[in-house]
């Protein structure tokens, strides 16, 4: 039986003040309305509709795909509700499955079916669905049209999970155009929304939390991004649901890396290192093994580095080649492997999808150490204009240890070429943001 459903209807009759006489008659007795409040009886659909109306609610208010009530149209055909529930269901299969257009069409097929009411859980649903296909295929702003739509039925509903899933994924856009504060303020009011549930969902609270974290270490406040990293693990503690443990202990781990926290950065990609072996998550041990190098090239472990990358090589997961040979091309160079740094860093693309701040500076170093590599052969004729790339880039986020980097290597090639006057102008730009780096406590 149903108890979810009866206390729902209980929940709200005695919001409204109503006894169960008031709500009941003339369409049942006071008995029938008791049993079904109590999970003994389920109701019919006429008389679902007759309470949802008195209520104030639409009928999908009390349903849920999990509910055991067997509510039906009374024809059995395509537009019925089971067979729709059926559908999505396939449709959730399908986009698990990595299968999106095939998914997208399914879809597109359910958005007609004229039992569906255009204001109710169900389109939600289906929106919710819709937009995350066409998310996945790249057409951005049909996606963002359709999320703020299922957002809005969903608050309509006083579904506020739902609404708060939907709300968030209102970032893609802003976050591919480096919006950090716009993204933060579309995280904080989903939080808000989630909050007023009365129910919880625990995998989607830490997902929330983990992301929100993001953002904030995005925008430079590792403080803020600590703070929700612990408030996620704070919630596995107490529920004992270790979801993305092995990923929250690996950005903890990065952001201790980047404040310079080396114990700390040891102990937590350890942590993670062990959730991601219990769990058998591959795709995070790929990550971990990408922390681990940037970590040994940044402590001049080279070949330490070297051997991180044929082991993230190795795991069956995709990975990203532009950030192997990045980091292999440098390991290379500090060894002073020259050829075969050369050889690595013609590899290197640079992918249009990086929106972290971190993440982004960093792949534009791989220009950098290009020009480096290029001095070393002794072409130096080649060495500037890399390097200068990676200045113009870089400076999109002001100033940063690697964008000193940058205008120190360029003073450099520009020094061996006898290019004394453009040597010293970069020498001073570099020394003047290493300055302001130390003043404002700029970790990279």
């Amino acid at each position: 039986m149903d108890s979810s459903l009866g206390s729902k209807i209980k929940k709200l009759r005695k919001e409204l003040k109503m006894t169960q006489a008031q709500l009941a008659e003339p369409e049942m007795t006071k008995s029938m309305l008791s049993q079904i409040e109590n999970g003994l009886a389920m109701p019919s659909m006429k008389n679902l509709q007759y309470i949802a109306k008195k209520l104030n609610k639409p009928v999908s208010y009390f349903l849920d795909e999990n509910s055991e009530l067997p509510v039906r149209d009374n024809d059995h055909n395509k537009n019925s509700y089971d067979h729709i529930i059926d559908e999505l269901k396939k449709i959730d299969g399908l986009m698990k499955n990595n299968e999106i257009k095939e998914a997208l069409n399914n879809i597109e097929k359910l958005e007609h079916f004229s039992s569906i009411d255009s204001s109710n859980k169900l389109m939600g649903d289906i929106l919710y669905k819709k937009s995350k296909c066409l998310l996945e295929l790249d057409r951005l702003n049909e996606a963002m049209k359709l999320f703020y739509r299922a957002y809005e039925i969903y608050l309509d509903n006083n579904f506020y999970i739902e609404a708060a899933k939907s709300y968030v994924e209102t970032i893609a856009e802003h976050w591919r155009n480096f919006e950090y504060e716009k993204c933060l303020d579309i995280y904080l009011k989903a939080k808000e929304i989630y909050d007023k549930s009365p129910n919880r969902d625990v995998h989607f609270e830490i997902e929330m939390l983990n992301d929100i974290s993001t953002i904030y270490s995005a925008i430079g406040d590792f403080n803020s991004a600590l703070k929700y990293l612990n408030d996620a693990l704070e919630i596995s503690n107490t529920t004992g649901v270790y979801y993305k443990a092995d990923e929250i202990y690996r950005v903890t781990a990065i952001i201790n890396f980047i404040k310079g926290d080396y114990e700390n950065y040891k102990i937590n990609i350890e942590k993670a290192e062990q959730f991601a072996v219990f769990t058998d998550n591959k795709a995070i041990m790929k990550y971990i093994y990408s922390v681990k190098v940037i970590y040994e090239n940044e402590v001049g472990n080279y070949n330490k580095a070297l051997e991180c990358l044929e082991q993230m090589k190795k795991v069956n997961a995709p990975h990203h080649e532009y950030f192997y040979y990045r980091e292999k091309a440098k390991a290379l160079y500090y060894l002073g492997k020259y050829n075969e740094a050369l050889e690595n860093i013609k590899h290197v693309f640079y992918p249009g999808y990086v929106s972290h701040r971190f993440d982004y500076l960093l792949m534009w170093s791989a220009k950098v150490y290009e020009g480096l590599i290029y001095s070393k052969l002794g072409k130096l004729d080649k060495s500037i204009e890399p390097i200068l790339t990676a200045i113009e880039k870089m400076k999109k986020f002001g100033s940063s240890k690697l964008l000193a980097f940058a205008l120190e290597s360029a003073s450099d090639i520009y020094y061996q070429m006898g290019e004394y006057e453009k040597a010293y102008k970069y020498l001073k730009e570099a020394n003047d943001m290493k300055n302001e780096i130390i003043k404002n406590k700029i970790y990279f």
